[in-house]
């Protein structure tokens, strides 16, 4: 079972930065997505790892809903629900 915690993390550069902006980080979040949708995850799973990383980060409910709209604008298409 892939370590969600540290591919959702590898999108913010494992810190708090805009997901999926630098090129690394782009990278990082496309392997992400690519092993949510080979476990044929949906939003909810996905969500629900955005905001365990989130959690853990401390981050406020503006920088939340500003990252679930990225991650959301990257990955979202890509899954089932």
């Amino acid at each position: 079972m892939p370590d969600w915690d540290k591919l959702v993390g590898g999108g913010f550069a494992h810190m708090s930065a805009p997901f999926a902006i630098h090129p690394s980080d782009k990278q990082r979040a496309r392997a992400y997505r690519d092993q949510a949708k080979a476990a044929g995850l949906g939003w909810a799973d996905v969500e629900g790892h955005v905001n365990g990383y989130a959690d853990k980060k401390d981050w406020t409910d503006d920088k939340r809903a500003e990252e679930m709209k990225r991650v959301r604008k990257y990955i979202g298409k890509h899954l089932d629900g």
